[in-house]
């Protein structure tokens, strides 16, 4: 894919993101409609989006090799886990963001992020294939990455209960995607109307996604005491260090085409948007958490186009 090509589908997103920063610069609606818009996308737009791009894209004749590809982005997530790990111990990450910086470098924004860009760049055909990566990505986040950002807070780790485990898992995108996946192994098939029913609504989530990205955006704040080591050693690994770790598990299991890229693509996104609001919530380094966040997203713009290009 050339570099021109990506950067140009990447800047038309991003122009999207500004209408969310409009909003913020010009207090056109409540704060409460920050909250309320991941929400929107989550529960309304994505689920059914998810379910309809699988249903009109796959078949139960392509369903076991799909499913099959699921073990390359947990190898490649474990294999980024394991060198974010090492070089933690090299450049002495400083042991309150830990987990955070671990959790950062492994794990992408694959859903609000993720989404948008994988539709810009290969239409629909290409959804499956992200959310392949996004099942590993949740699963490996919301186990050993949330863990180790609640580690970092307290000297004793909050226990994550397997039925927490599992509401935030099986959480409505994963459940449309899910019920995607049986309809195609069935060949089961709703109503026309309802199918164009679920589309219209599934549209809402490019938008929306880009503009809660926007409104994120519109709260960043940088000096130059913000770059320590740590949140560059961060967003190099998620940037640059994880996209060639997947690039290097993709030909290493063969993995060719559409799928492949796709996997790769993924793995180049911005830090997940979860680890900042975990930070957050439980008062571990909310700042590191936010910066990374927001750096990762902002030099996306370049790296993304980058990576894609010589890979």
């Amino acid at each position: 894919m050339g570099f021109l090509q990506c950067l140009s589908a990447v800047c038309s997103l991003a122009l999207v993101c500004l209408a969310g920063l409009a909003i913020v610069k010009t207090r056109l609606l409540p704060e409460s409609f920050k909250t309320a818009l991941p929400k929107l996308v989550t529960y309304v737009a994505l689920p059914p989006y998810l379910f309809h791009s699988i249903v009109t894209t796959m078949d139960s004749s392509e369903l076991a090799g799909f499913l099959a590809g699921t073990f390359v982005p947990f190898a490649s997530i474990f294999l980024s886990f394991g060198t974010a790990w090492v070089l933690g111990k090299m450049f002495h990450v400083k042991h309150f963001h830990s987990g955070l910086y671990l959790s950062s470098f492994s794990t992408s924004s694959a859903i609000f992020i993720g989404i948008p860009i994988c539709d810009a760049l290969f239409g629909s055909r290409g959804i499956p294939y992200a959310l392949l990566y996004y099942f590993a990505n949740a699963t490996f986040f919301w186990t050993i990455g949330s863990y180790l950002i609640i580690r970092d807070g307290s000297t004793k780790a909050e226990r994550i209960t397997v039925r927490k485990f599992f509401r935030n898992l099986l959480s409505p995108p994963f459940l449309g995607f899910f019920a995607g996946l049986l309809f195609a192994l069935f060949g089961w098939r709703l109503p026309s109307f309802c199918m164009t029913a679920l589309h219209t609504v599934g549209q809402l989530t490019t938008p929306l996604s880009l503009i809660f990205i926007g409104i994120s955006l519109a709260d960043m704040r940088f000096s130059r005491e913000s770059f320590s080591r740590d949140l560059l050693l961060a967003a190099a690994g998620r940037l640059l260090v994880s996209p060639l770790i997947m690039a290097a598990v993709v030909a290493v299991c063969g993995v060719k085409g559409i799928m492949g890229a796709i996997f790769i693509l993924q793995s180049a996104l911005p830090a997940v948007m979860q680890a900042a609001i975990l930070s957050a919530n439980y008062k571990t380094d909310p700042e590191f958490g936010t910066l990374i966040v927001s750096l990762t997203t902002v030099l996306s713009i370049l790296t993304v186009p980058l990576v894609m290009t010589l890979v």
